[in-house]
């Protein structure tokens, strides 16, 4: 057999291909079960070890040269099919996927701009505190009943995770003279049980209002404003007393749907009146300053806006629950 004539042969069929459906009786004809070089393959056995390895060898050397022509020209065919399809003009466009925002940060948003209508200006504080912020100079030294609201991840020398944005309270304060208003947005930390009403990490956005005339009153008229301005007007605000170490009076502040006039009120914020202790901590002048200070929680505010029933969602990459906001 003469494999140099049946390489040529071949190799000239091949450049007059000109689909795949032509390849590929090509590629039977040279290389299939029954192609001229399968049956120079079978013929070996009547032929002596020595004329074995010399054909066998130059067969080889064929079959590698016709499968690497057979695999050029395959690249070749199904790359002009890739760029040279036809494209129909007259069908509409197709979308293309957009990245979402997070509903967290959405709502983040919302509050950091409803507060910044109000002259609020936005400050950050650390996510690993010490146990004196986060604790002893907002009136909750060691062993004190209130520390158990706070379930801690401890770390090493008096370090901890923050269980709540206050400690920012008496980190800006101690910096800066009043008058002044601020909110402080970030995360928080609990070592509790996770469910569909609670999580381990959590945001919180901390204000702090501080100035020589400032009542509940103030508080009052403030906290509704942001609240309708995140719900559109779309609730009720109810105040009712509560405990916080570091205010006096504590309060709680609670919202209704006006869509869902026989809904259940919902709390999504702990205040009151700066104590003055914390006042006398920082060094102020006593019974110059007055000021209210509040915690309100994000993914409440978020879980009620959106109407999501269970908070793990918020911490799933669940592509299908992120590609609704």
């Amino acid at each position: 057999m003469d494999l140099d004539a049946l390489k040529k042969r071949a190799q000239e069929e091949s450049s007059a291909i000109k689909n795949l459906s032509d390849l590929e009786k090509w590629r039977v004809k040279y290389l299939g079960r029954k192609s001229e070089l399968s049956l120079f393959f079978d013929s070996f056995k009547n032929l002596s070890l020595e004329d074995r390895k010399n054909k066998g060898a130059q067969a080889n050397k064929a079959r590698i040269f016709l499968t690497s022509l057979y695999e050029q020209k395959k690249k070749s065919l199904e790359s002009a099919t890739t760029h040279f399809h036809f494209f129909d003009i007259t069908r509409p466009g197709k979308k293309i996927p957009k990245g979402h925002l997070h509903p967290i940060t959405l709502v983040l948003n919302d509050i950091i701009r409803s507060f910044e209508k109000l002259g609020f200006a936005v400050v950050l504080g650390p996510e690993i505190e010490t146990e004196y912020y986060n604790f002893d100079a907002l009136r909750i030294p060691r062993n004190h009943p209130a520390r158990d609201m706070w379930d801690t991840f401890w770390l090493q020398k008096g370090l901890l995770l923050r269980t709540h944005t206050s400690p920012m309270q008496i980190r800006y304060m101690e910096k800066h003279e009043p008058p002044f208003r601020i909110i402080v947005p970030g995360k928080c930390f609990r070592f509790e049980a996770t469910d569909s009403r609670h999580e381990f990490q959590f945001h919180q956005v901390e204000g702090l209002m501080v100035d020589d005339n400032i009542s509940l009153a103030n508080f009052k008229f403030i906290i509704e404003e942001v609240l309708k301005d995140i719900f559109k007007n779309q609730v009720t605000v109810r105040f009712r007393p509560s405990y916080f170490p570091f205010v006096s009076p504590g309060l709680e502040v609670d919202i209704k749907l006006k869509n869902k006039p026989r809904g259940q009120w919902l709390e999504v914020m702990g205040a009151g009146m700066v104590h003055p202790d914390l006042f006398d901590t920082v060094k102020y002048p006593k019974n110059m300053w007055q000021g209210f200070a509040f915690g309100l929680g994000v993914e409440r505010i978020a879980m009620i806006k959106y109407g999501i029933d269970d908070i793990r969602f918020f911490f799933n990459p669940d592509i299908r629950f992120l590609e609704q906001f």
